[in-house]
């Protein structure tokens, strides 16, 4: 199956640099022109389920994605929030200022994050032998394509979150938690962007899960708008 995991659009609180963490913001208007950016992208893959951190702004922008895919209920999961910031949430970080006691620890969203995708592989554990052909050939940035040898594509799911939560599950899939591959296309090392898109792609191989990282921060959508796109991804606390 692949996984396509985008951040939410842009809010307001991410033009003005002020953490949000787990405050509960909205899309702005752009967020919005963004999210339906993507959504005309994705329009023409057979999404198979959707799921969604509760937050607002995640949750608005995987609900304009799926007003192309009108038969799908979007599941909201606490384990796809970003990461809570405490004290610092509601307001910019002043210059050289550490990360507060009351914020979620680096080591906890990481196992909130692998506690969510533990469950969801878990869920997904298939029955009998998974269609091999990929939906993606015209997807990609780069040539490289996966072989087509049967006609029927792999399930695709959508899943939307954050862009602190976001670097931290790619960390995390690669890590040796899971020990995914990384296609030689794929740059780790891109922004985060708001609606960028990272593609898993998990393949269940003699009893349990292998998967590779096929994208990560794939921005074509916005590609003329990047102009009035926020460069920083203010909730990544180090």
């Amino acid at each position: 199956m692949y996984i396509l995991l985008a951040r939410h659009g842009q809010t307001e609180d991410n033009v003005r640099g002020i953490i949000q963490g787990h405050k509960d913001t909205p899309l702005n208007d752009h967020g919005r022109l963004e999210s339906s950016r993507l959504a005309e992208r994705l329009r023409k893959f057979e999404i198979f389920e959707a799921h969604s951190s509760p937050l607002s702004r995640a949750r608005e922008t995987a609900e304009i994605v799926l007003q192309h895919h009108p038969d799908l209920t979007l599941t909201l999961a606490d384990g796809l929030k970003e990461r809570g910031l405490g004290s610092l949430e509601g307001r910019r970080r002043e210059k050289g200022e550490k990360v507060p006691a009351d914020a979620e620890s680096v080591n906890s969203l990481a196992a909130r994050s692998k506690a969510w995708f533990d469950s969801f592989l878990a869920l997904h554990k298939p029955k009998g032998p998974l269609p091999s052909s990929s939906p993606f050939k015209h997807f990609r940035r780069s040539s490289h394509h996966h072989p087509t040898d049967q006609p029927v594509p792999e399930p695709i799911i959508l899943v939307v979150s954050h862009g602190a939560w976001l670097g931290s599950f790619l960390s995390l899939v690669l890590s040796s938690a899971y020990r995914f591959g990384l296609a030689s296309h794929v740059d780790p090392r891109l922004p985060c962007y708001n609606t960028s898109l990272m593609v898993l792609r998990c393949k269940w191989v003699d009893g349990k899960w292998k998967g590779s990282v096929d994208d990560w921060g794939d921005i074509k959508h916005l590609e003329d708008m990047m102009d009035e796109e926020v460069k920083e991804v203010t909730d990544d606390v180090r």
